[in-house]
């Protein structure tokens, strides 16, 4: 048996496609879903059922591992409504790849003293980038969300990479 994520994790959890979930209604939702599809819960009377049971908790937990994660969300908020979008938009502009090797050099040589701030500027990079999204996805420029999704990448990773070393 090969597991196949599900394509829409909204579809899954019966829930809108859109970027702002309430997290504590999704994770009630999870749970619920998780019960009603928990082996002890559905003893499965043959091998078809069993594999099906199976699958569908498969399906929900792949489903929570992309919605409880609002990048992930904005990921298949943007294939849900566009398939492709996110490929089609890859290309960034280079003054912004510039910044980005810049802020991975100062992650690089930063220490103690500085690691505080530069954490504190990339959570408020990180925040601006999801208002940012937010606000594409309000005014259906998918293009520029998928681009926004993209760049958020290189101050997701500059941030981990920041926290790696402390």
């Amino acid at each position: 048996m090969t597991h196949v994520p599900a394509p829409d994790a909204f579809a899954v959890f019966g829930v809108p496609r859109t970027l702002d979930l309430d997290e504590r209604e999704l994770e009630q939702r999870y749970l619920r879903l998780s019960r009603e599809c928990h082996p002890d819960h559905n003893r499965a009377q043959d091998h078809d059922d069993c594999i099906a049971v199976l699958q569908r908790a498969a399906e929900i937990n792949d489903a929570w591992n992309v919605l409880r994660d609002p990048w992930r969300r904005a990921r298949a908020l943007l294939e849900a409504e566009s398939p492709g979008v996110l490929a089609k938009n890859q290309r960034l502009d280079p003054e912004f790849l510039g910044e980005a090797l810049e802020l991975a050099e100062e992650v690089a040589a930063a220490n103690g003293a500085t690691t505080h701030e530069l954490r504190e500027r990339l959570a408020r990079l990180l925040a601006a980038d999801y208002e940012a999204l937010a606000a594409d996805l309000r005014n259906g420029d998918l293009d520029a969300a998928a681009k926004r999704v993209h760049q958020s990448h290189y101050h997701q990773k500059a941030l981990a990479d920041l926290e790696a070393k402390s």
